[in-house]
């Protein structure tokens, strides 16, 4: 192999190790690691540009309603992932505290990706459908829904945090939320949550969750 082949080698590598690191990066911000992937390879190093200014156009969270204190009352969030686990986890909810709770809010996670009108526009209208069908068959009323972006765990947490719920609800394990919330990460959010958490138990195998998922894995 002569100088130029090894040069040649050289900067093919590099170019596909620089767009490689992109992609996990982008990743571990909550972004869809396929779609980096293949930025990643067209565009090599310089994909961390594109990265930049995606992250500099982010969705930028709603000003969200503060909940307020009530003695022995709780505004409640469930993370919903399309699992049947995330959907037991909000109808044990309802029925261990349907006395308690002052409002109840179920919510999902998408990644960042998702987020655009125009390329997210369908897995947003998936992902609020099936937030109206699980809403439907809880045995509570109001339910509010809401879709959130990034991180599963992250964005989970920081939309209770942020709002001021009082307990957060999730699935043992999943498709999304409650994996990322349950998985390798559970010792840090159990122990470190600014908020109660409450895991619910683990669905029948018959039960099928309604609608499809629409999550972050």
């Amino acid at each position: 192999m002569d100088t130029t082949q090894v040069l040649a080698v050289v900067l093919v590598s590099t170019w596909i190790l620089g767009g490689l690191v992109v992609a996990l990066w982008m990743r571990r911000s909550g972004h869809s690691l396929y779609i980096w992937l293949g930025i990643g390879i067209l565009c090599g190093p310089f994909s961390a540009l594109i990265a930049l200014d995606r992250i500099r156009h982010l969705p930028r969270p709603t000003p969200l309603p503060i909940a307020t204190a009530h003695d022995d009352l709780l505004d409640v969030v469930v993370g919903i992932d399309g699992s049947p686990e995330s959907v037991l986890a909000a109808r044990t909810a309802v029925a261990l505290l349907s006395d308690r709770i002052t409002s109840l809010t179920l919510a999902t996670v998408l990644d960042y990706d998702s987020s655009g009108i125009y390329t997210g526009a369908e897995r947003q209208s998936a992902a609020y459908e099936h937030l109206r069908e699980v809403a439907a068959e809880l045995e509570f009323e109001p339910v509010e829904t809401e879709l959130l972006f990034g991180r599963p765990a992250k964005a989970l947490v920081s939309f209770a945090e942020e709002a001021g719920f009082e307990l957060l609800v999730v699935g043992p394990r999943g498709r999304g939320l409650s994996k990322a919330l349950i998985g390798s990460v559970s010792s840090e959010l159990l122990s470190d949550s600014p908020i109660p958490i409450l895991v619910g138990p683990t669905a029948h195998p018959a039960r099928r969750s309604p609608g499809q998922p629409n999550e972050v894995s």
